[in-house]
């Protein structure tokens, strides 16, 4: 009869990246490490003393606190959960025990950038040869390893966009504040008056001047939108292979903003300007990643290893830039879930399935990253009835909103 301990190294051969390793590797490891466990309330790990160590958790929830004091939470079994916790001098300060934990501790040399990598002494795991179908793990480690000596840098948000979320976030202040703020850079006012004219807003007379503008999208919804524009502009590589990528992460994720904004509307789940942010930042991570894949020419060789490393990092670089441009923290959770086709059908519809109608209805193309969509549209289609779609498997206010979404599309750069 399997044991507890049989039923955490089955969890933990599914995590990664250690799910990359060989099974005579997995093997070689789990026999010097052992299932350690921290009861409510105690730190499992705090930046100084735990820089040198990886935390898996197998059970339990903890809490995440960063530099200036935020805290967040991640609970075994979720998407976060699947990589490693580690310390980071700004996001991961000290992480406490908010439930009774189960984990296993391993070295952070795990995924040193080396031919044979030592987890610990007597502990070999050798590179796998790279290929169409195979992952080339010293590469991969190598990647990893790149993250966790913040080698890989996270972009910073342009003063005017900080300045812009001050003053929608100030109720002393109003249309007029974020219009001056607009109006100091003239590419941002002229796209702030495209906005507010597009299909999405647009009733009555054009409007012609920014606080006007402004007024008429809303302080948050202006916000939104240039944080959108200015997201676009943040991401430069001199890689062809980088660009070329880069802007099939924009497209896509520009399609499924476009998406989730007319199905929030048209379906008066969340509000639209929410979906549409959400639906923009999804990817963020691969952007990221993408920008900076330059410093390793060889993973263009080896196209399962590209495949791995935007599949695994994803979420978790998506959700360190959230966090470091303060965004609201269920960003991140949707951001996760955002292509989790497995999730069972929920009572009622919010956000996430709103991404995932949105992934539904986007034309199929072949991206690196992209998890598989079922045949069946999984559990989400399910919860809406069959007269609300067309013979194709599309919903009809889909179809009904060709040229709203073709406007929206051209106002977020999809190309």
């Amino acid at each position: 009869m399997p044991t507890e301990t049989d039923a955490d190294l089955l969890r933990l051969r599914g995590l990664l990246p250690l799910r990359h390793l060989s099974d005579a590797e997995f093997e070689g490891l789990i026999q010097h490490i052992d299932v350690e466990f921290t009861p409510v309330g105690a730190e499992l790990f705090r930046c100084g003393p735990d820089d040198n160590w990886l935390f898996y958790l197998l059970a339990g929830t903890v809490r995440i606190s960063d530099s200036q004091g935020d805290s967040f939470d991640i609970s075994a079994g979720t998407i976060e959960a699947l990589h490693p916790l580690s310390t980071h001098p700004k996001g991961r300060v000290r992480a406490t025990a908010i439930s009774t934990l189960r984990y296993v501790k391993i070295p952070a040399s795990l995924l040193a950038s080396q031919r044979k990598i030592l987890p610990r002494e007597g502990i070999q795991v050798t590179e796998a040869a790279a290929g169409e179908d195979t992952v080339d793990n010293e590469l991969l480690f190598s990647i990893y390893q790149a993250l966790r000596d913040e080698r890989l840098a996270l972009p910073t948000l342009p003063d005017v966009a900080l300045r812009i979320r001050a003053a929608a976030a100030d109720p002393t202040k109003g249309a007029d504040a974020v219009a001056r703020i607009i109006l100091a850079d003239p590419a941002l006012a002229s796209y702030c008056l495209r906005a507010a004219n597009s299909a999405g807003y647009a009733g009555g007379m054009p409007v012609t001047d920014v606080t006007a503008a402004v007024t008429r999208m809303g302080v948050e919804t202006t916000r939104d939108f240039i944080l959108a524009q200015m997201i676009r502009n943040l991401f430069r590589t001199t890689d062809p292979r980088c660009t070329t990528l880069m802007r099939a992460a924009w497209t896509h994720s520009a399609n499924i903003a476009a998406l989730s904004f007319v199905l929030s509307k048209r379906l008066g789940i969340g509000t639209p300007e929410q979906a549409l942010l959400t639906g923009l930042l999804h990817d963020i991570g691969v952007l990221v990643l993408v920008s900076q894949l330059d410093a390793f020419p060889q993973i263009f060789s080896a196209d399962a290893t590209l495949k791995a490393v935007l599949q695994d990092l994803r979420p978790e670089v998506t959700g360190l830039v959230l966090r470091a441009w303060r965004l609201p923290e269920n960003l991140v959770g949707l951001a996760g879930a955002a292509e989790q086709w497995s999730r069972p059908a929920a009572a009622k519809m919010g956000m996430a399935e709103i991404l995932l109608l949105a992934h539904w209805h986007e034309p199929r193309k072949r991206l690196p990253w992209a998890q598989p969509i079922p045949p069946d549209g999984a559990a989400v289609l399910q919860a809406l009835p069959p007269e609300d779609f067309t013979e194709d498997g599309h919903l009809k206010i889909v179809h009904e909103a060709r040229e709203e979404l073709a406007k929206l599309r051209a106002l977020l750069g999809s190309s």
